[in-house]
C-alpha cells in the first residue's frame, strides 16, 4: 500500500513519476535559468524563527478576511493555466478541493474547462477569474461579463506581463498541448508556440502598451473587486491604489516571467508597508510549508496562494489529491503557529520583528 504524502514535497515526487517528461516540465518550468523561481524557494529557507515560548496556543485561529468574506484558511489556489495536464477533470477537480475547504481558487482565463462549467459543477465555491490586458480589449471585456454572469467573486488582472518569458525547458521538448486540452474559453489556433502554448491561442495575444490608464478603465467596467497580481516594487503601489485596484498580489509569476527579480517573501514586508492597511495584500511564489504560511502572514500577507503543487497534487488524486494537499499545508500552518508562540495571524503578526530573522 502507498503511503500517503507527508510533504508537498512527496506530491512533487509521485506527479513526476505519474506524468509525461514534456508535461512535468512544463509545469515545474521556469524562465531562463530560473534564478526567481528558486530565490522564491530558497528565500523562505533563509528567513528564520525565534519561537516564542510558554504562551497559550491551545486554540489557534487561522482564519482570514479580505475582500468582505472571511475564510477558514489563508490559503488560496494560484492562477494556472490547462489543469488537464495534470488530470482529466482539469479545473473542475481542482474548483471541488477549493469549494470543499472554503479557500478560493482564482481561474485562469486560460483554463481547460470554460468558466461556466467550472462554476455550474462547483456550487457555493469561492471563485476569481484571472485575466490579462489582451490586445483586443473586447476579450478581456468578454471574459469578465460572462465571469460575473457565471457568480465569480472577483478579477485578479495580470500585471508585469507585457511578454511572455522565455521558457528554455518548453523549448527543448517543443513543448505542445495534446490534443485533447485546450483553452476551453478561447478557440484553437493552428500555429505552434512551443516556448510558451499561450502563444497559439487566438485572442490571448498580450499587449505590451497597457498603462494603469488601462487597468482603471478596466477597474471601471466591472462591480467585481479586482486584484492586481504581479506587484513587486512598492513604488507601483500608489498607482495601482489609484487605478482602482481592491487588492494587490505580491508574485513575480512563479518565475516563469522576468528571471533575476527578487523573491516575493524578500519584498512582501516593503510592499505591505507602502500599502499601509488599505487594501489587502496577497502573495503567491515558493510556498511549500506551513511555516513558509506562518512567515508570510506574520510579515504582512492576508493569505498566501498556491500554484505548481496543485497540479501535482491533481495528477496523484484528483480533486481528492488536491484536498490532501490543501489539509497537508493547513495542519502544517496549525503546528507551526503553536510552535512558534502565535495562537493567532494577528498574534505573528505583531510579533514579526522579533519572530523571525534574516540569515
Amino acid at each position: 500500500m502507498e503511503i500517503p504524502p507527508v510533504q508537498l514535497d512527496d506530491f512533487y515526487a509521485r506527479a513526476r513519476a505519474r506524468l509525461p517528461h514534456a508535461i512535468f516540465e512544463y509545469i515545474a518550468g521556469w524562465a531562463d535559468n530560473g534564478v526567481t523561481a528558486l530565490a522564491n524557494r530558497e528565500d523562505f529557507d533563509r528567513l528564520r524563527v525565534l519561537p516564542l515560548v510558554m504562551r497559550d496556543v491551545s486554540l489557534i485561529d487561522v482564519s482570514t478576511t479580505h475582500l468582505g468574506r472571511t475564510s477558514r484558511l489563508p490559503i488560496g489556489l494560484s492562477p494556472a493555466a490547462f489543469h488537464q495536464l495534470a488530470h482529466p477533470l482539469g479545473e473542475l477537480a481542482s474548483a471541488q478541493a477549493a469549494r470543499d475547504n472554503d479557500i478560493v481558487m482564482i481561474v485562469s482565463a486560460m483554463a481547460s474547462r470554460t468558466l461556466e462549467e467550472i462554476a455550474a459543477q462547483n456550487p457555493g465555491a469561492r471563485l476569481w477569474l484571472h485575466v490579462y490586458l489582451f490586445r483586443d480589449r473586447a476579450v478581456t471585456r468578454d471574459l469578465i461579463t460572462r465571469a460575473e454572469a457565471a457568480g465569480f467573486e472577483a478579477i485578479s488582472i495580470g500585471l508585469g506581463c507585457p511578454t511572455v518569458g522565455k521558457r528554455p525547458a518548453n523549448l527543448r521538448n517543443r513543448f505542445v498541448l495534446p490534443e485533447d486540452v485546450c483553452a476551453a474559453n478561447f478557440s484553437r489556433q493552428s500555429s505552434s508556440n512551443f516556448n510558451n502554448p499561450i502563444g497559439s491561442i487566438a485572442g490571448a495575444e498580450l499587449d505590451p502598451t497597457a498603462s494603469w490608464s488601462d487597468v482603471a478603465s478596466l477597474c471601471r467596467q466591472t462591480s467585481l473587486p479586482v486584484i492586481g497580481k504581479g506587484i513587486m516594487n512598492p513604488q507601483d503601489v500608489e498607482p495601482a491604489l489609484a487605478a482602482g485596484l481592491a487588492g494587490l498580489m505580491v508574485s513575480n509569476h512563479g518565475g516563469r516571467q522576468l528571471d533575476g527579480s527578487i523573491s516575493t517573501i524578500r519584498i512582501l514586508p516593503e510592499i505591505f508597508a507602502a500599502v499601509s492597511g488599505r487594501v489587502p495584500v496577497f502573495l503567491d511564489g515558493g510556498v511549500r510549508f506551513g511555516t513558509d504560511v506562518l512567515k508570510a502572514l506574520a510579515l504582512g500577507a492576508d493569505a498566501v496562494f498556491i500554484g505548481r503543487p496543485v497540479f501535482w497534487a491533481l495528477s496523484v488524486g484528483g480533486a481528492q489529491g488536491v484536498n490532501d494537499m490543501i489539509t497537508l499545508l493547513a495542519n502544517e500552518l496549525e503546528h507551526a503557529m503553536r510552535l512558534s508562540g502565535c495562537a493567532s495571524i494577528a498574534e505573528a503578526r505583531k510579533a514579526a520583528s522579533t519572530l523571525l530573522r534574516w540569515i
